[in-house]
């Protein structure tokens, strides 16, 4: 299938270079998604986002690159949940800013404000002292994002679904035996619950996300970043998008 970057049109964003390194700077008047990971088992696990006004934050960052591969000083840190394919912790521990590691709490960082709530990583038993996965939403922009971590539920509560509200983007894993989601729909089904625009796959392989692009009717793949803002969506047309990890450091 061919790669496309339907986001970034008339964008200034050098299409060569998002090839190569994320993104550090945001001169696109959009909010930026882009994948950062070293990692060739999860390249899809670790996002940048930048606001408009130049906030970054960092979700899940794993196999980060080093200072001298990626000048990257990021206002926040979320983490959902402390397995290794989901934090690096020299990484986190040798940044100076804002961190959230799989917390339950609301805060703002700059011009985006987060917060985050309680899921469980397999099975519908959620230990709300303790949760093994948090679920955070990034408000930025006049978007919403969700990253659902490794959400393992059979459905989401009725308290999770009033307490996401309204999700535009969510990033979110189809396949892994380690939430219970090797071949099962369960990740289908809380995706329906959700109803975001915009469906980022995480964990996930060629089969699962080209299934969940058959429920919703359209997939495009894009290399490593897209820019958007709410003008973007107003066709309310939902869809797959695929970031596909192509980076080279």
């Amino acid at each position: 299938m061919k790669l496309i970057a339907p986001f970034l049109i008339n964008s200034v964003i050098d299409k060569e270079s998002i090839r190569k390194v994320p993104q550090i700077k945001n001169y696109t008047g959009k909010t930026i998604i882009q994948t950062v990971s070293k990692s060739s088992l999860t390249p899809t696990n670790s996002f940048i986002i930048i606001s408009s006004e130049g906030t970054t934050v960092v979700a899940d960052p794993t196999l980060m690159p080093t200072p001298e591969e990626l000048d990257l000083n990021p206002d926040a840190i979320t983490v959902t949940h402390t397995h290794s394919d989901h934090i690096d912790p020299k990484f986190t521990d040798n940044q100076k800013c804002k961190k959230s590691i799989a917390t339950v709490e609301s805060f703002d960082v700059n011009d985006v404000h987060i917060y985050s709530i309680e899921s469980s990583h397999r099975g519908n038993i959620i230990n709300r002292n303790s949760p093994n996965n948090v679920i955070y939403v990034f408000e930025v922009d006049g978007l919403r994002i969700a990253h659902m971590g490794d959400i393992g539920q059979d459905h989401l509560t009725i308290k999770q679904i009033e307490a996401l509200g309204k999700i535009d983007i969510a990033l979110m894993q189809f396949s892994n035996p380690f939430s219970g989601m090797f071949d099962s729909d369960k990740g289908f089904t809380l995706i329906e619950e959700l109803k975001p625009q915009i469906i980022i796959p995480t964990h996930s392989n060629p089969r699962s996300t080209r299934k969940i692009a058959k429920m919703l009717g359209k997939l495009e793949i894009v290399e490593n970043l897209i820019a958007l803002k709410p003008e973007d969506l107003k066709d309310s047309k939902r869809k797959v998008v695929w970031l596909k990890n192509t980076l080279n450091y």
